[in-house]
């Protein structure tokens, strides 16, 4: 880690712990959060890496429900401030 990054990240099996350094929150994230979060901060599609995060974790679930997850983990993002709105690829 870069002493001058925003947030420190924990992560395990199932999931993340992310500290914003700048606001003092700390956040638990899912899996699927987990990889949106990493994609952003890589410059990488979100919901691409969301969608596959979700698929792997729940192999049954397709389209429309899929869609709807992804969608549920975005905005969880944004609303923690994790992620700027419109930042989202």
């Amino acid at each position: 880690m870069r002493v001058n990054e925003r947030f420190l990240i924990h992560r395990w099996a199932d999931g993340c712990a992310v500290f914003d350094q700048d606001s003092g929150n700390t956040y638990a994230l899912d899996v699927a959060s987990c990889a949106g979060f990493d994609a952003i901060r890589s410059n990488k599609s979100a919901s691409a890496a969301i969608e596959g995060a979700i698929r792997r974790q729940w192999p049954e679930k397709e389209g429309e429900a899929v869609a709807a997850l992804v969608q549920d983990c975005l905005e969880r993002l944004e609303d923690c401030g994790l992620i700027r709105a419109g930042t989202v690829n």
